[in-house]
């Protein structure tokens, strides 16, 4: 008999099942390619395995021929075990094998436990093949979302058992189609790789656990983050470490590893996304986040990464969440984590940023810039001068302590320019002594106050001038929502409307709405959804952000309507009055709008409403013509004035 024809002689391997606990485990649950695939990997470790190979299609998978494919080197699944161990939903390995290690030789940690992490790649594809081979023999199926919608109601599926492919060996290997996800565009190689390198830190040779993506493994250098820390002015990183430290005297719940800031705030330029993973088994069980802290230096926290290892949430006590990316925290042991991870943020971000501000004023003190300035300061005898450059110089450290050199140089040009215009300091004296009938000497001086204030606020518009080609790259490339253009548009509100120079993040009304209007609710292509929600000044913002090439429908305009609804009345029935903001006004940001009458009559009735839709092109073109304005305006008062001289 022929291996092909004892495959197909094989009875179907068949599952009981509950459809609504497939659409919780894999649909709704995972929707992104490295929690998907690290589900896999995990799965490929505790099956003893010494390396995964991943296969990424490296163009858009617009087609029902694309395929994933994650194969390992591991012991493989027999016939039996298939149908009493892989296919019964729910099954906790280490209670029914009363262990919590695999098998010999490497006697590894076990990291799943839940027997759920084989549903999470139906998050993004509609079938999944499983090909196994164990001491020689192959075990080959096909699990179809859609097959196993129709069996819903039986509550059990049959999946017919197939030939082997030919093309495994050894190992298991699970082959994902009809994938759901990046259909018109090609899946972010270097993004998923970071990912992946995040979520295990047994990957590498110290653990004898390689991950191979598309031919080239994922090096230490790619887990490494602690590369990207930023350091002080003796060179040392602005980190925090933790060897062992026991949260709770005698209870042992101890944690191990590192907290650190980085030196900037942009995602995009290092790829790393910002807070603390939790690490537990060698696997994160926590996604990165802040521990919920709350501290006066704010925006330190925006710098801040991070890895600690807590062996003791994944053991006896299952405390991990049902998608394994979150703890849950209501336990004993998790609850003191929580807290002490609170304490060591807080405490880290108070004195990183005492610590920055005085980094950065030693540089900029050593800067030469710096010191040609108070050279000619002394030379000038200009005592005035050279004492309010150093009061603005420390004001400027102390309120932007994350500031480097290269971002303080403006301050410093500025000291020189109060040389260059000693006139400042007089002009306030003059206009007191000023007779108000005297409308000439009162014209020139103020005059004299506008080239000045001119030229300092030319300071301002040349960075902003280089904001606004930031905006231009991120249209241009199509930015996604989250995180960069989220990101961007929280650090230069400024870009929506001119007058919100600041603005305040309301976090509260943003989870709100996530929890009002999940993503599973909304129907694709339009899932991905990010909210920007601010307050500026005595009102509050609902942002909606689109990708840039995005063309709004009355689909979309409609949204934002419910969004915007959904807030006022949240804030008029659960907000105390002296806490009301005056208004809600909505924004909706897209690349276009669809040319319909619909679209059109929407639009106008929206801004009626205090709704409105903003274009990324004619938000640039707002700002630059804005700021081209200012440029202008002061180069014209130059020349008046040095035409007067």
């Amino acid at each position: 008999m022929t291996a092909g024809n004892e495959a197909v002689s094989k009875a179907p391997f068949r599952m009981d099942f509950d459809i609504s606990t497939i659409k919780h485990l894999g649909l709704q649950m995972y929707s992104t390619l490295p929690p998907v695939i690290g589900e896999l990997v995990a799965n490929a470790w505790d099956a003893n395995a010494s390396r995964v190979e991943i296969t990424i299609p490296t163009t858009p998978l617009g087609t029902e021929k694309s395929e994933l494919v994650i194969k390992d080197d591991g012991i493989g699944m027999s016939d039996d075990d298939i149908r009493k161990k892989y296919l019964i939903v729910g099954r906790d390995r280490r209670k029914d094998e009363n262990t919590d290690q695999t098998q010999p030789p490497t006697c590894r940690p076990v990291m799943g436990r839940k027997g759920i992490g084989k549903f999470s790649a139906f998050g993004i594809a509609g079938e999944i093949e499983i090909e196994s081979v164990h001491d020689g023999e192959t075990s080959r199926f096909v699990m179809n979302y859609d097959e196993m919608l129709k069996a819903a109601p039986e509550r059990r599926v049959e999946f017919r058992s197939r030939a082997p492919s030919g093309r495994l060996s050894s190992g298991t290997a699970i082959t994902l189609r009809s994938l759901t996800k990046y259909r018109s565009r090609s899946i972010p190689l270097r993004r998923l790789r970071r990912g992946l390198a995040r979520r295990f830190a047994v990957v590498g040779e110290n653990h004898g656990f390689e991950v191979v993506i598309n031919g080239e493994p994922i090096s230490a250098e790619e887990r490494d983050l602690e590369r990207l820390l930023a350091k002080d002015k003796d060179g040392e990183l602005y980190r925090r470490v933790f060897k062992g430290e026991d949260i709770e005297p005698g209870r042992g719940w101890t944690v191990s590893g590192w907290i650190g800031a980085l030196d900037r705030t942009d995602p995009g330029q290092d790829g790393a996304e910002r807070g603390v993973a939790i690490m537990a088994r060698g696997k994160m069980v926590q996604e990165p986040f802040l521990f919920g802290a709350v501290v006066g230096q704010q925006y330190a926290l925006s710098y801040i990464v991070g890895e600690l290892h807590a062996e003791f949430v994944d053991g006896a006590e299952d405390t991990i969440s049902t998608s394994r990316n979150s703890l849950v925290w209501d336990t004993e042991a998790n609850s003191r984590l929580l807290a002490w991870g609170q304490e060591q943020l807080s405490a880290f971000a108070r004195e990183w940023a005492k610590k920055r501000g005085e980094d950065n004023r030693h540089r900029v003190e050593q800067h030469e810039s710096y010191r040609d300035f108070l050279k000619s300061a002394q030379a000038s005898g200009n005592t005035r001068a050279l004492k309010l450059a150093e009061q603005l110089l420390r004001q400027a450290i102390t309120k932007n302590p994350t500031a480097d050199v290269q971002e303080l140089e403006p301050i410093v040009r500025t000291c020189r320019d109060f040389l260059e215009f000693n006139e400042f300091w007089a002009i306030t004296e003059d206009l007191v002594g000023a007779e108000l009938h005297d409308i000439g000497k009162i014209f020139t001086l103020f005059r004299e106050w506008e080239i000045v204030e001119a030229k300092e606020m030319s300071r301002v518009t040349e960075g902003r001038i280089e904001t606004i080609k930031k905006l231009q790259d991120l249209i241009e490339g199509n930015a996604l929502e989250v995180p960069e253009l989220h990101n961007f548009l929280r650090e230069f509100p400024w870009v929506i409307d001119p007058k919100w120079t600041l603005v305040a993040d309301e976090v509260a009304y943003s989870s709100l709405l996530q929890k009002k209007f999940p993503e599973g609710q909304i129907p694709e292509p339009n899932r991905r959804i990010d909210f920007l929600c601010v307050r500026e000044s005595t009102n509050l913002v609902v942002v909606e952000i689109k990708r840039p090439q995005w063309r709004v429908s009355a689909k979309d305009l409609k949204q934002i309507e419910d969004y915007v609804s959904f807030v006022r009345n949240e804030e008029r029935t659960n907000t105390a009055p002296e806490s009301r903001p005056e208004n809600v006004v909505g924004y909706l940001l897209c690349g276009d709008v669809r040319d319909t009458w619909e679209v059109r009559e929407k639009i106008q009735n929206l801004e009626k409403a205090g709704i409105y839709v903003r274009k990324y092109r004619d938000l640039l073109a707002m700002v630059q013509k804005m700021h081209r304005d200012f440029l202008d305006r002061y180069d014209k008062l130059r020349r008046i004035s040095e035409a007067s001289v």
